[in-house]
């Protein structure tokens, strides 16, 4: 999953909370000025002033006198209003109806069979329940007040507060019970499609239906590719939901001291000469990103296999990021963006590979952990590491041979002037391109000690939590690439230790708060427009902001400047020297000439495109509240971010309260 920041709530709360002040300091101030303008056109320059003092005046009591009871009354009323126009009954039956027929439509036996059907859901959900929540709010007032009916509610002791936040809360509450009925729906959904179970393909289910595997070329005779190196026979499984599974028994061979394995996967156990003792084990090999637990009854060839359902679909995978990320180039020299291969998107920098080779070559990317202990892993006899690393090729080579890596596992200790320093040796793993690989750190590490001067002060087998970690937490780990010529890429999210998963049915639950996170603010941003606006008008301007919303971060991006001023957006200016390209034919690689013309030009694009900016600080950014690639990756939510969302939603609902409050203060019905 591709990962450009990693917010923290706290880091990001105190900037957060000084730029809400700033917009609603200007909000006030724009407020205030449209006010008396809107307020001397109908009642004179002079009156105007009163007017506008009058309404401020009122606010704070309107605001501190607020009745809860009154609220809910009004609510109940928005709630029974949202009803009879059966927009949310119409809404769910065309989400019942896409989960019926849905799964028609959609491939179980690709490679990635959740990711389709967690993609399908949420989008399906996050679409209905937006354009639901838009069409409920546009029509709550204008109808209303067309209708004349707004007239019985505000000849009653009925505040414009208790008004305005009881249509949102209404509204909200209808729209959090069909979320919650459409997100228990859908992970049964997504959970009865995905369930299935296999059977050897061959005369029995027992071991006699698995075949040796060639000792000499290692290689499957079933797919003709390579097998685990400890797997000494194979079978195939029966074809369920568009895919079949290669099964092996392996020999896991442990010291004699070891205490005896009571696991179910055993269908021999052979002791050795040598005083170890060998296990004949039998696995399922993941297809997909799934695999199925194997449970063995019996021993030798007679002993019955079976296969019960799928793992490894519903995850909710805890990475522990590192803190940092710096490179090294070929002379060990520091280096934050890593060698440039030519490709065009630079999310990943590459280190330069010989580090095992007749180059000798320093070049690797250091990522620095903190608060690495023991307690955070499933089990700590190892740390599960998964990288999925970007692979570039200078030169073909052995077209049946992987590019290797190499990690290294430093300590890193608080006084390094007077403590030593444990380095492992270099693991080397095989790296698989575009796929995620999970690489199993022992806990005892073959490494070394060495003094502050750089001096070995003894070799030996050192624990990773208690040696390498140490009482700090802290920890190394280098990456390099092993072969001459070739390259390794990867960003801070690609490498990181697999911590604890967390429920699929909690992570499922998290990327539905995402949802009602951008339900709440289409709702409130609905009924705020309706207070002065017609229907259609509404309805415009939330899609309008919508769009917005959904792209801030290329608008943003698009308005970046540097020292000078001087945009940022690639290459040929802004949209409007872009025209001007187009219609002179101009390359985007070459400047615009020099003269009052083009100065023109370059400032118009840069008041056009700050003026886009300033959009976004009135939408909210969509993405950042969307969890969906979350659970389509497998990854649990991050609970910063979703506090971020949280609060960032909490935000929009205060402006969008007393942006509707002032609006509908203002309108002739309310008095």
């Amino acid at each position: 999953m591709v990962r450009e920041e990693f917010p923290q709530f706290l880091e990001w709360f105190g900037p957060g909370i000084l730029l809400l002040l700033g917009v609603l300091a200007v909000g006030a101030l724009l407020g205030l000025f449209f006010g008396y303008l809107v307020a001397a056109f109908r009642h004179g320059p002079f009156e105007a002033f009163y007017v506008v003092s009058q309404v401020v005046a009122e606010a704070v009591p309107d605001f501190l006198q607020t009745s809860p009871r009154r609220v809910l009354a009004m609510a109940g009323l928005a709630i029974k209003e949202a009803l009879r126009r059966r927009v949310v009954l119409v809404t769910f039956v065309i989400f019942a109806l896409s989960i019926l027929f849905g799964g028609w439509f959609m491939d179980s036996g690709s490679d990635k069979p959740e990711q389709i059907y967690i993609n399908f859901v949420m989008w399906g959900t996050q679409m209905l329940v937006l354009l639901m929540g838009l069409l409920i709010s546009a029509f709550s007032l204008p109808e209303d007040i067309k209708n004349k009916t707004i007239y019985t509610i505000v000849t009653k002791p009925v505040r414009s507060t208790e008004i305005v936040l009881g249509r949102i809360l209404g509204f909200g509450f209808l729209g959090t019970v069909l979320l919650a009925l459409m997100g228990i729906i859908s992970f049964f959904f997504i959970w009865r499609n995905l369930d299935h179970k296999h059977m050897i393909d061959g005369p029995s289910q027992t071991v006699a239906a698995f075949v040796e595997i060639d000792s000499e070329t290692m290689k499957s005779t079933i797919s003709g590719k390579r097998v685990s190196p400890n797997a000494i026979s194979e079978a195939t499984t029966t074809i369920d939901n568009g895919h079949a599974h290669r099964l092996e028994i392996y020999q896991d061979i442990r010291s004699g001291d070891d205490e005896a394995l009571q696991t179910g996967d055993i269908v021999e156990t052979i002791k050795r000469d040598d005083g170890k003792v060998t296990y004949h084990r039998a696995r399922c090999m993941p297809v997909g990103g799934h695999t199925h637990k194997v449970t063995v009854s019996g021993t030798g060839a007679s002993a019955t296999v079976s296969l019960g359902p799928a793992i490894g679909y519903f995850r909710a995978r805890q990475p522990i990021y590192s803190d940092e990320l710096a490179f090294y180039d070929r002379d060990g020299v520091k280096d934050d963006k890593g060698i440039n291969v030519g490709k065009e998107w630079g999310y990943r920098g590459y280190v330069d590979g010989g580090s095992r080779g007749n180059l000798s070559t320093l070049s690797r990317a250091k990522f620095s952990f903190t608060n690495f202990d023991a307690s955070r892993f499933p089990d700590a006899d190892f740390a599960p590491l998964e990288v999925n690393l970007g692979v570039f090729r200078s030169t073909k080579g052995d077209i049946e041979e992987r590019v290797t890596g190499g990690l290294r596992f430093e300590s890193v200790p608080e006084n390094p002037d007077v403590e030593n320093r444990y380095i492992s040796e270099i693991v080397e793993f095989e790296t698989a391109e575009y796929t995620v690989q999970t690489l199993p750190v022992p806990k005892k590490l073959v490494g070394r000690i060495v003094a502050p001067d750089g001096s070995l002060v003894e070799e030996g087998e050192y624990d990773l939590f208690s040696d390498f970690a140490g009482s700090n937490g802290k920890l190394e780990l280098s990456l390099s690439c092993r072969d001459v010529n070739q390259y390794l890429g990867c960003a801070r999210p690609d490498v990181y230790f697999r911590g604890k998963d967390q429920p699929f049915w909690w992570n499922f639950f998290k990327g539905y708060v995402g949802i009602w996170c951008q339900m709440m603010i289409i709702i409130a941003m609905g009924v705020a427009l309706s207070t002065f606006l017609s229907t259609p008008l509404v309805m415009m301007g939330v899609i309008a902001i919508m769009i917005v919303g959904f792209n801030t971060s290329f608008i943003q991006n698009l308005a970046k400047v540097d020292e000078q001023g001087n945009l940022l957006n690639e290459f040929g200016g802004g949209p409007i020297a872009s025209f001007v390209r187009i219609l002179t034919q101009q390359n985007v690689m070459q400047d615009l000439e020099t003269g009052v013309f083009n100065t023109v030009i370059a400032q118009a694009d840069y008041l056009a495109i700050n003026s886009m900016k300033l959009l976004t600080y009135l939408a909210p950014d969509f993405r950042q509240l969307n969890f969906s690639n979350y659970l389509v990756y497998g990854f649990a939510v991050d609970d910063q971010q979703l506090l971020i969302a949280v609060a960032v939603t909490s935000a929009f609902l205060l402006g969008l309260v007393l942006c509707g409050y002032f609006c509908l203060k203002t309108r002739e019905i309310a008095k």
